[in-house]
């Protein structure tokens, strides 16, 4: 008898605690198959297409610089750099692309160190040249894709408002912007639907997508969605004005880049004609230039001449930069 009941309160007791913990994880079982949905691996091709061929080679390196950023994943300056790598649209993690970054930079470091002939203080030059080229690559980088999503923003918003005068939902408006348009601004809509789909409030995919691209146009047009879902109104006419302003402040923005193109020029010479001119004539006389680099007063001319270049270069582009 004492075994039955025993028996009995096990499986109760069994049950109870398999219910509970079926009922209690059901929420995150729901998320992990709609997140499944969308990191599922797409089926492979049927054959190799030519672009593949160098796959195994690239996977290699990629495994090489995961190994390596291990050693940066602690570095406070990585989390700022995923932020920028997000905004270029580079699937890059920080400490991948801080492992990239000193690997140019020993390139950099070595290749002035065998040319100036085992000179440390060159050596040094080429590192920290050799760190700044991805920084560099990567503001460019930023840089084209954010004016290339605001020379679609006008066109995606005219869209979205069309949508939304057929019947559409802001959900399937976004939709099909995703499906109708062209990267980066399709990729990026896209997002936004996933995060959506998965859970994410409006609002809150909204200001991620802010996030994600450095737009001033994008934040009007969030801040204007937003206030709207608050206060109410026609959605449709208020992004048919927003995409109307996005297009005069691109005219606007073209008509300004042509009327300081002579400046943006002039700063362009002023930067290269003295290293051009001074390559020039090393190579005519080496001996009339180097007295430039062994006495002491010419590294003090070459330092100052380094100077006031590069005042004079940001000079000039503060000039001809005008916010619109």
């Amino acid at each position: 008898m004492l075994t039955l009941i025993v028996a009995a309160t096990f499986i109760t007791v069994f049950v109870v605690v398999v219910g509970l913990y079926y009922f209690g994880t059901a929420a995150r079982r729901e998320v992990k198959m709609r997140i499944s949905r969308y990191v599922a691996k797409p089926p492979a091709p049927a054959a190799p297409r030519p672009e593949q061929a160098a796959a195994p080679a690239m996977g290699a390196w990629r495994s090489l610089v995961r190994q390596l950023s291990r050693y940066f994943e602690s570095f406070q300056w990585s989390r700022w750099l995923e932020h920028r790598l997000m905004q270029a649209g580079l699937p890059l993690r920080g400490s991948e692309f801080l492992v990239i970054c000193t690997g140019s930079a020993l390139v950099g470091m070595l290749t002035l160190f065998i040319l100036a002939r085992g000179r440390p203080i060159f050596a040094v030059i080429g590192a920290i040249i050799g760190y700044l080229v991805p920084l560099l690559v990567l503001r460019v980088k930023v840089e084209r894709r954010t004016k290339a999503f605001n020379d679609q923003l006008g066109d995606a918003l005219i869209l979205i408002a069309n949508s939304l005068r057929t019947g559409y939902s802001f959900l399937q408006s976004i939709e099909m912007v995703s499906r109708e348009m062209l990267p980066p601004i399709a990729t990026e809509f896209a997002r936004v639907l996933r995060e959506m789909n998965l859970g994410v409030t409006t609002e809150e995919a909204l200001n991620n997508l802010a996030k994600r691209v450095d737009s001033d146009d994008l934040d009007l047009v969030v801040t204007a969605v937003l206030i709207q879902r608050q206060v109410g109104g026609n959605l449709a006419e208020v992004l048919e004005n927003i995409a109307g302003t996005i297009r005069s402040r691109i005219k606007i923005k073209g008509e300004i880049k042509t009327l300081t193109a002579q400046g943006r020029i002039s700063g362009v010479i002023i930067g290269l004609l003295p290293v051009a001119l001074g390559l020039v004539i090393y190579a005519l006389n080496p001996g009339y230039m180097q007295i430039l680099f062994t006495h002491p007063l010419g590294r003090a001319l070459v330092a100052g001449a380094i100077v006031s270049q590069l005042i004079g270069v940001l000079l000039i582009r503060r000039i001809v930069n005008i916010d619109v």
